[in-house]
């Protein structure tokens, strides 16, 4: 009867382990995937980070500092800050946000040329991780000379 009773005991604790050392392995698992999952994504915010800053400098080659795009009016304050948003990503879900804004008038007399079209570049870029609905942000300011 004592050999019943310890065998069953045995093999709770054998089953008990068992169950222990799965669940530790899950969660190994499940830790190991959310980094893999947030390296993936911030290479991906840097990738498309670039691009954007690509984009804004095009943008400023192809247009200058007019109001809107394929038009040529003047826009009422020549020094404001024109903002742009983009959405990268099967399903749009890489937001960013790019604001370009002039360091100095273009049309003033005191501009010289190698000062014309300079302008500050601030991009702020966000999303949010599927599996932590995590929200990952990537920003740059830089100054840039189309």
């Amino acid at each position: 009867m004592k050999r019943k009773a310890f065998g069953m005991i045995y093999a709770i604790i054998i089953t008990v382990l068992v169950a222990t050392l799965g669940i530790l392995g899950l969660k190994l698992s499940s830790t190991t995937l959310n980094t893999t999952t947030n390296e993936h994504i911030a290479i991906q915010l840097d990738l498309y980070l670039n691009s954007t800053v690509e984009l804004a400098i095009l943008y400023i080659q192809r247009n200058g500092f007019v109001d809107n795009e394929n038009t040529n009016t003047k826009r009422p304050n020549v020094m404001a800050s024109i903002e742009r948003y983009i959405n990268y990503g099967e399903r749009g879900e890489y937001q960013f946000k790019y604001k370009m804004t002039p360091l100095i008038d273009n049309s003033s007399s005191t501009a010289q040329e190698d000062q014309k079209n300079v302008m500050i570049l601030d991009i702020s870029g966000s999303v949010t991780n599927p599996i932590t609905n995590q929200t990952l942000r990537v920003t740059r300011r830089q100054i840039v000379k189309p």
